[in-house]
């Protein structure tokens, strides 16, 4: 006969099954993550990704030293987020440390929903400094502190798709939009050679089959999240990675998958960059401002001038690249500087491709000088929550626009946008800068620079020179101020 005691102890048994078990807390809504097999210290992760939609819903690839969430354990992290709230258009930046916690996040406006099309998204981590880059522009950069040297071990790779509890941060979630669905195109990783202070392509994954050896999927969940990571709800559909997510009795996916019409999955476009590929891309340099800020962003890397013939350059799905001169085909490194050969850049299909003549110069994939082309299709600008109004003057088919993009109480950061809005190619370019007062300059690139007073004069260097129609390319100046700053004006000259 049981006696108290002893049905007491088989129901504490009981509930220490089903405890353990997580049934009986299992959630009615699922989500997905994978996670990489191999962690990474420092490196450059490029991915291609049409993010989710919803209020409530975060669409993310982040980095993450396993085992952090365990109690009295230093947290290291790395986030991209996409905000599905307000149709999509936030991205947030972010780096956790420490124990306790410690965050910085940055939120970022796209121009449009990214949830509405492919995008490529970009974050470099290195000894010095974490960036994050979007369609080729960088929207944020932190150089130093705490909450790089901070991060000191080597992370996993992760994607994930899911709800958060946080109102305030991310809305309410609305479980009657369900089934929600993030696609990924294709994953690139990129090692950090300290040596040379440059990253090498160590592979890619265009996503044909779900790689087991390099991916686990999650089956887990924490708090303050609406759904547990179901495996079921990571699906490999028409070379892309889908993570959905839906309710517990509708896992999966069964529907079309989007096209990326800037970025065909074709085997011409995987065998010229193909996961066996060694392409050498040199570090972004970073600026000396040195920033930390939680909201804080800055754009456009430093690249110098090199020797060229033409100006001819690679419109790369939207993004302008040097030509190379020895290289067939693929990515190459030429004069110090990533190119894209002649035939690879002939691949895209239209309106990308060769622009301009032939040339021999080369920049890093960083660089600052940016096409508009297809802006239609693409994010062309980033307004992050920092930066300040631009100024701009229209002359012809030429305008120019100066945005501050970085203010630190003593100096600045400025971004100058040359653009062609006029029907036929330009040759050559040449701006004026009008400050209220002395613009104090200490360093630019991607231009050559003079004047006096408070002008700035800044020319094209011998490959940017070139600007199709309905393109444009970007320098950035930096200098010193007395505490109050104006964004100048800028006249084509």
């Amino acid at each position: 006969m049981f006696n108290n005691r002893s049905i007491y102890l088989l129901l504490s048994a009981l509930w220490m099954m089903i405890f353990s078990s997580g049934f009986a807390f299992a959630k009615p809504y699922k989500g997905a993550e994978i996670y990489s097999a191999d962690a990474t210290k420092y490196g450059r992760y490029v991915m291609r990704m049409r993010m989710a939609e919803g209020s409530g819903i975060l669409s993310t690839f982040f980095t993450y030293k396993n085992g952090s969430e365990v109690a009295g354990t230093v947290w290291e992290e790395i986030d991209i987020e996409v905000l599905g709230k307000n149709e999509a258009y936030q991205i947030q930046s972010n780096i956790i440390v420490g124990a306790p916690r410690q965050s910085t996040e940055g939120l970022h406006t796209a121009a449009q929903s990214l949830a509405d099309g492919y995008h490529t998204y970009v974050l470099e981590w290195t000894p010095d400094y974490v960036a994050w880059f979007l369609d080729g522009q960088e929207i944020r950069r932190i150089n130093g502190g705490n909450f790089v040297t901070s991060l000191i071990n080597p992370q996993s790779m992760r994607f994930n798709i899911w709800a958060s509890t946080s109102e305030p941060w991310v809305g309410a979630f609305n479980p009657a939009i369900l089934p929600v669905y993030q696609f990924v195109n294709y994953m690139e990783y990129y090692a950090w050679n300290p040596a040379t202070r440059s990253f090498t392509l160590s592979w890619r994954d265009d996503f044909n089959s779900f790689d087991s050896n390099r991916w686990g999927k999650a089956d887990w969940t924490f708090d303050g999240n609406y759904v547990d990571f179901d495996p079921a709800n990571v699906v490999i559909q028409n070379g892309t990675l889908i993570l959905a997510l839906t309710t517990e009795n509708a896992t999966g996916f069964s529907g079309t998958v989007p096209v990326d019409s800037a970025m065909s999955s074709s085997s011409g476009n995987s065998s010229s960059r193909s996961s066996n590929a060694s392409s050498l891309i040199p570090s972004s340099r970073s600026s000396s401002s040195g920033i930390s800020s939680a909201n804080t962003s800055s754009s456009s890397s430093i690249a110098s001038s090199n020797s060229s013939t033409g100006g001819g350059q690679c419109n790369w799905y939207g993004s302008l690249y040097p030509l190379c001169v020895n290289t067939t085909m693929g990515w190459g490194y030429e004069n110090n500087r990533s190119c894209i050969s002649r035939s690879t850049c002939a691949n895209q299909p239209p309106p990308f491709g060769i622009v301009g003549a032939s040339s021999q110069s080369s920049v890093s994939p960083q660089s600052s000088s940016r096409s508009s082309a297809n802006s239609s299709a693409r994010v062309s600008s980033i307004r992050s929550a920092t930066s300040s109004s631009a100024s701009s003057i229209n002359s012809g088919g030429l305008n120019c626009t100066a945005a501050i993009v970085n203010n630190w109480g003593s100096g600045y950061q400025l971004d100058v946008r040359v653009h062609n809005s006029g029907p036929a190619p330009v040759n050559g370019w040449n701006v004026t800068l009008t400050f209220g007062e002395n613009p104090q300059r200490t360093g630019g690139w991607n231009a050559t620079f003079g004047g006096s007073g408070n002008l700035i004069t800044a020319g094209n260097v011998n490959w940017n020179g070139t600007i199709a129609s309905g393109q444009s390319v970007t320098f950035g100046v930096q200098g010193n101020h007395d505490g109050s700053f104006v964004a100048p004006a800028c006249r084509i000259n």
